[in-house]
């Protein structure tokens, strides 16, 4: 698939009214602008908490890896929303900031090693680790919305919590691997 063809893939999948309601539910700023794509539900979807909430914010070091991302991304989430203890998944993208972000909402952490494990995950993984910059966090909770899922992590992850991986390349990477 060509690079024009997955941008086209990566659009097509945008939301504009979970966009709109994810940006007033995470009070993110202006500069912090993200658009999302629909909720994806798994066969967990609607059963009450607590909920494992993952939040990967991945940031690669070129342009031109964003298309790719998003087409894998793309399967990623089909695996995912087959899985039985997944609640579901909502993915992002931070235009300005060259970032992809993922919620992924779990009833079990075997269910999220499960996936994490899977050939697909892996050979993501293993492509694009060296190739950016990522910062993941995994907490229970109680799952409310996309928007309050994505501020909270933001939040955690801000305050140092959580994994980091890959090259501090830029000064945005620098500063928050120095937190």
């Amino acid at each position: 698939m060509g690079t024009r063809t997955s941008t086209l893939v990566a659009l097509a999948s945008v939301s504009p009214a979970v966009t709109l309601r994810a940006r007033s539910e995470s009070g993110h700023a202006a500069r912090d602008f993200r658009i999302y794509g629909p909720w994806r539900g798994g066969p967990s979807e609607g059963t009450r908490g607590p909920h494992l909430l993952s939040v990967n914010e991945y940031r690669p070091h070129r342009l031109a890896d964003l298309p790719p991302i998003a087409r894998l991304s793309a399967e990623l989430i089909e695996e995912l929303v087959e899985m039985e203890d997944a609640v579901g998944i909502a993915t992002s993208y931070q235009p300005l900031g060259r970032i992809t972000y993922s919620l992924s909402v779990w009833k079990s952490e075997d269910a999220l090693r499960t996936f994490t494990l899977s050939p697909l995950h892996r050979r993501v993984m293993a492509e694009y680790r060296s190739r950016g910059y990522l910062r993941h966090i995994h907490w229970w909770g109680e799952y409310t919305t996309i928007g309050a899922g994505a501020a909270e992590a933001t939040r955690r992850l801000d305050r140092g919590e959580g994994r980091r991986v890959g090259e501090a390349r830029d000064t945005w990477a620098r500063r928050d691997q120095a937190r």
